[in-house]
């Protein structure tokens, strides 16, 4: 515990007033004293809500964000991870709900930022340190659409600066710009940029953002309503994105927008959605990247888990690992 207290200056002695605050870290102090000059109090400042939108993890996200996590509350920041149970009746029906609900959770917790994040997005350790650091009400990472394979050869292609436009090639010839997800584009380390839109794929927002939509009713139907159309509806309220071109998190798969499979043909339009729905039906993949790693419990990593709990298997039982309404993600024996 650590302690704060300053008087308030007034011209007249009459109006002068005392503040004494008590943080739970160093960090948190040091943050109240900066904000003392240029912003307004919290009790736990820079706390923030991590928020993955399901629990339908790529291979090795789930080890990614949870290092995120823990390194950050390392630092002296409040960081907890809440997943958002999925709600989807069919894939993407209900992501609209869900991201509300991530942001009844976070304001009436009491948290001053949320995180959301995709469950496809490997971020960096200090990812969240870095983005909190900008103090911006809405601010994104950089992301690009991956691109692992050539189409033609099947090698791994290489990333170029043609023209002053980045381009992926490969040793057999072939290339294709690199499809930047924000808007308009911008290059890499190139500091903080304002932008009008960002893939969801990680967005940092101050919760007291969401008072402009009372009762969680930021996000609309989402078979709709696109990045475009949110981030029109954040620009009515005075608020734009920012992207923090110095940090290139990197994201398991490309986007997927619903109203694009009207352009398949049927075929594929059906085989899109049977593996929507396949997916779905998959328990979540929280394996370890490197399965050595400590931390591992039956197979998903778990380093937050007491070290009794992880040396006995029945001594899992005492051990709360989320709501019950969620209850069967992890089965305990």
């Amino acid at each position: 515990m650590s302690q704060f207290g300053f008087p308030v200056k007034a011209p007249d002695p009459r109006d002068k007033l005392v503040i004494l605050a008590t943080f739970a870290t160093e960090q948190e102090k040091r943050e109240a004293i900066r904000r003392n000059a240029v912003g307004w109090p919290h009790i736990r400042p820079n706390c923030t809500m991590v928020a993955p939108i399901g629990n339908h993890w790529a291979p090795g996200a789930w080890q990614c964000v949870v290092d995120m996590v823990q390194y950050t509350n390392s630092q002296g920041v409040a960081c907890w991870l809440m997943e958002i149970q999925d709600r989807n009746f069919n894939p993407f029906d209900a992501m609209g709900v869900m991201r509300n609900e991530a942001c009844l959770v976070a304001q009436s917790a009491g948290f001053e930022w949320l995180l959301m994040v995709d469950n496809d997005v490997r971020p960096n350790p200090d990812t969240l340190l870095r983005l909190l650091a900008w103090d911006m009400p809405i601010v994104a990472p950089y992301v690009e659409e991956p691109c692992t394979e050539c189409p033609q050869c099947k090698r791994e292609p290489f990333r170029a600066r043609e023209n002053n436009v980045d381009v992926w090639r490969c040793v057999c010839g072939w290339n294709q710009p690199v499809i930047k997800l924000h808007g308009p584009h911008c290059d890499l380390n190139t500091g903080l940029r304002p932008i009008r839109w960002s893939v969801l794929s990680m967005l940092l927002f101050r919760t007291v953002l969401f008072n402009c939509f009372p009762g969680g009713t930021m996000w609309a139907d989402p078979m709709g309503a696109d990045e475009g159309f949110h981030f029109k509806r954040l620009w009515w309220y005075g608020h734009r994105p920012y992207l923090d071109t110095n940090i290139q998190l990197s994201v398991w798969s490309k986007p997927h927008y619903p109203l694009a499979t009207n352009r398949m043909s049927w075929e594929d339009r059906q085989a899109f959605w049977k593996a929507k729905i396949e997916k779905l039906q998959q328990p979540p993949d929280r394996r370890p990247i490197n399965p050595n790693v400590p931390g591992v419990v039956e197979g998903e990593y778990m380093p937050f888990l007491p070290q009794v709990a992880r040396n006995g298997h029945e001594s899992l039982a005492g051990v709360a690992l989320g709501p019950a309404i969620n209850a069967g993600k992890l089965e305990l024996r």
